[in-house]
């Protein structure tokens, strides 16, 4: 299938899901990311905030659990600039404080901004993605281009609520795969 139509079903399919299920599904993705993921050697994660209204994954769950219990990890979030199509990643702690952008994407305020190349690992949001390892978005780009501007053995982590499908039909040269995916059964190795 191509992008657009594998953006519309899972759309649905994940605004479908109740609120009960999609707790528990992000539980248990955070509970395989921490089972497969050695943070005590991770210097920088991008972690993405989720969109509530769009009932995407609740990273907040491992978010809670770095700060808590990974002093040495340093969190980063991203601002979307809608114009550039572009992100900038912005240090993340414990009393920053968080808003909502005017399309309801949650972004850090009055924080300290941080160099893409100096990122270790990206926790990447998706609606779905291929046993070859790509992802689809929402459409924009905003992942592909950031990307770009990362260091070239970043470690690039999707997080998903849904199982692959076996092909998108329409990957360009600006797709870039991911090198694992979290689901709630388990984590693909896609490197």
């Amino acid at each position: 299938m191509t992008k657009d139509k594998l953006r519309k079903q899972f759309l649905e399919k994940r605004n479908n899901l109740s609120l009960e299920c999609l707790q528990e599904k992000s539980q248990a993705i955070s509970q395989h990311f921490f089972n497969r993921f050695d943070l005590h050697k991770t210097g920088t994660l991008h972690v993405f905030l989720p969109i509530v209204k769009h009932n995407e994954i609740n990273t907040w769950v491992i978010i809670q659990k770095i700060f808590r219990n990974y002093p040495n990890v340093t969190l980063v979030a991203s601002k979307s600039n809608f114009q550039t199509h572009r992100m900038e990643s912005y240090v993340l702690q414990s009393n920053t404080k968080i808003i909502e952008n005017r399309w309801g994407i949650p972004e850090p305020v009055d924080a300290i901004k941080c160099p893409d190349d100096t990122i270790d690992m990206i926790l990447m949001p998706l609606l779905c993605f291929d046993k070859q390892g790509f992802r689809v978005g929402y459409g924009k780009g905003f992942y592909d281009r950031f990307l770009q501007t990362c260091k070239k053995k970043v470690i690039k982590i999707g997080l998903s609520l849904f199982e692959p499908v076996d092909k998108i039909e329409d990957i360009n040269d600006y797709d870039v795969r991911m090198d694992f995916c979290v689901m709630s059964e388990w984590v693909w190795n896609l490197s």
